[in-house]
């Protein structure tokens, strides 16, 4: 008889075992067990953010107004100055003609999308030199006693610290006017300084290009 309650204890014993081993595999949360896992995304923040900067600065140059002639403001009352962008009086001259000594030094601003290749960094800096340019012309009557118009091309050796040298007109994509060619200069000359350069720009200068359009209302 003794024998008999140990066995049964025994089996007893291994049966409340089994049962807790099977009870600790069985999730107590089902719902949380059942969550699918997600895949873990990777972004690389720096990367993405130029592509996206870059993007909205060409959505801006493509709708922005900001240069167009119902913004240009300050000059005497029915004449404006404006930095076009694309303008569609350019000379039948390339500049690749006119810069054949060094043309990898020279940037054209009469296309900023152009002149930065594609580098968000260099499209900013572009931009605020064409900006800058831009109001300052904005900022008094140029114009005063002047009675053409017409685009102007300005050339300038822009330095690695920002300071301005040499600044010309060139004249081959330039209308004919001594007087506007002298208020353009003015203009580029009073805008200076620029900012230095960036630290991805390891030329000690460029020559700048940009243009002018002066507009009689």
């Amino acid at each position: 008889m003794p024998d008999r309650g140990l066995a049964i204890a025994f089996g007893f014993s291994v049966t409340a075992h089994l049962l807790l081993i099977l009870i600790q595999d069985i999730p107590w949360n089902p719902a949380k067990a059942a969550r699918p896992i997600r895949p873990m995304e990777v972004v690389y923040e720096q990367q993405e953010a130029a592509r996206l900067k870059l993007m909205e600065l060409k959505e801006r140059l493509r709708t922005s107004k900001s240069l167009g002639p119902g913004n240009a403001t300050g000059n005497s009352e029915g004449a404006h100055i404006r930095i076009p962008d694309q303008p569609a009086l350019a000379s039948a001259q390339p500049l690749s003609t006119w810069a054949s000594t060094n043309p990898s030094s020279v940037v054209d601003l009469t296309n900023l999308v152009e002149a930065s290749r594609g580098d968000p960094v260099l499209l900013s800096y572009f931009g605020a030199i064409r900006e800058q340019i831009q109001r300052t012309a904005n900022e008094r009557a140029w114009l005063s006693g002047v009675s053409a118009e017409g685009l102007i091309y300005i050339s300038f050796l822009l330095n690695a610290n920002g300071t301005v040298r040499h600044t010309t007109v060139v004249t081959e994509r330039s209308v004919s006017s001594q007087p506007l060619w002298a208020v353009a200069t003015r203009i580029v000359e009073a805008a200076a300084p620029f900012p230095p350069f960036p630290p991805s720009m390891s030329d000690q200068g460029k020559t700048i290009v940009v243009p002018l359009e002066f507009l009689l209302r």
